[in-house]
């Protein structure tokens, strides 16, 4: 019976040859992860030095072509480009929010760890001081991604549990209960957005009629446009009445605001029935137009460009509610530095004014208001998920159950409490 051949990513003996300028070569048989063995060498001016060089030569070893396998001595932050680079089917978003926590949280905190030396004690102190020093929802997000990591190198055979399975921290999140927007509280909103000149300068009421006529993602109004979809028929048909969203504005690295023709998950993809007043709203947009843009966007910015930014227009939105009816403020949406040193124009920070009778509303609060809406008004959670763009209530709905145009019993109800035009 022939030897056994070496593990994958193992060594056999190491030899030493001294060289004719008095250096030393270490050497070794490797097998490296592609199953071949090879001849693996370096040279040191000792051979305790050459033998240090050979296993870290060792230790980061490729299979030809680039192809890296995860071990056990792998360094955490070599799994963490891993795991980011390999194809999750993330959308733009989460890939970005994924990758700047890794950059900011996990790769300082465990980054020069080896795999085999993070233990779950290791993970919870980590994760608590993350959440310490960051807020729980940098530690909830790291967790994930922690998990995500192992279960990459598991699949390697670099460990043989996850860790982060088994961490004791306690994440508390610290949420509030959610909170809608009553139907008065609703119409004296869009009051205010209809006659604030800055929101008007900004096209913002429109976008918040939008989002309370439907209870879309701001990306997804920020998407909406005319047009055909692959299957020929038109994403928004103004004359059945109904609104394909199956796409979100997102900021791509390097290439700036792009429709991605997807929405943010595979459950976001529907086709939602509109409200009167919504149709009403786009028609007039349509014909009072002044100007096209090649993507035939709905919201186009107001002064120049295709897109609009899902985070410039929340922050303007976030403005214009810590503004509304704020006697401390005076209806700026910002105070003073403490100092008393801002001045319009001439540098300084400034500092948030959330104690507006507005300002615990954001445009998440909009989609909040609508599910409220619906629930009132008596329609099931698979009509309000499939509204929402929400994963689906149980697998059961899931499977056996097609998605096609939501209820326009949904259409009737937001129209009933929407306000006029």
């Amino acid at each position: 019976m022939g030897r056994p051949p070496l593990p994958l990513g193992t060594s056999g003996k190491v030899l030493f040859a001294t060289l004719p300028n008095g250096r030393v070569k270490a050497r070794v048989k490797f097998r490296d992860y592609d199953g071949r063995v090879r001849l693996v060498s370096k040279v040191g001016p000792s051979r305790a030095a050459a033998e240090r060089a050979l296993k870290a030569e060792c230790t980061s070893r490729q299979a030809p072509g680039g192809v890296g396998a995860i071990t056990a001595a792998t360094r955490m932050a070599t799994l963490a480009e891993a795991w980011i680079e390999a194809d999750h089917g993330w959308s733009t978003g989460t890939q970005r929010t994924y990758r700047s926590v890794v950059n900011k949280q996990v790769k300082p905190a465990f980054g020069q760890l080896c795999i085999r030396e993070v233990t779950s004690g290791v993970v919870s102190r980590a994760l608590a001081a993350i959440a310490k020093s960051s807020g729980p929802g940098a530690a909830k997000t790291a967790r994930a991604c922690l998990s995500g990591m192992f279960a990459l190198a598991i699949q390697d055979g670099a460990v043989a549990v996850n860790p982060v399975r088994d961490a004791t921290a306690k994440i508390s999140t610290g949420k509030r209960a959610p909170r809608a927007l009553t139907a008065a509280e609703t119409g004296r909103l869009v009051e205010l957005f209809r006659t604030s000149d800055r929101a008007t300068e900004l096209d913002l009421p429109d976008v918040v009629d939008w989002m309370l006529a439907t209870g879309c993602r701001i990306g997804e109004a920020l998407a909406l446009r005319h047009g055909i979809n692959g299957d020929g028929k038109p994403i928004l048909d103004l004359v059945a009445g109904t609104w394909e969203v199956n796409a979100t504005v997102v900021r791509v690295p390097g290439a700036g605001l792009a429709v991605q023709p997807r929405p943010k998950t595979t459950a976001g993809w529907r086709i939602i029935a509109l409200p009167e007043f919504a149709v009403r709203m786009l028609e007039d947009r349509r014909a009072s137009s002044r100007r096209q843009t090649d993507a035939q966007v709905v919201f186009p910015p107001p002064l120049t460009g295709t897109l609009r930014d899902p985070s410039n227009v929340s922050g303007d939105l976030r403005q214009l509610l810590d503004s509304f009816e704020c006697a401390t403020c005076g209806g700026t949406g910002y105070q003073l530095d403490e100092d008393g040193s801002f001045r319009a124009g001439a540098g300084g920070r400034r500092i948030r004014c959330d104690e507006g009778p507005w300002s615990w509303v954001t445009s998440h609060t909009f989609r909040k208001t609508v599910a409220t809406r619906l629930d009132e008004a008596g329609l099931s959670p698979r009509q309000v998920a499939d509204q929402l763009g929400h994963a689906n209530p149980s697998m059961t709905l899931d499977v056996y159950f097609g998605r096609q145009v939501v209820s326009a019993e949904a259409a009737r109800v937001l129209n009933r409490w929407a306000a006029p035009q």
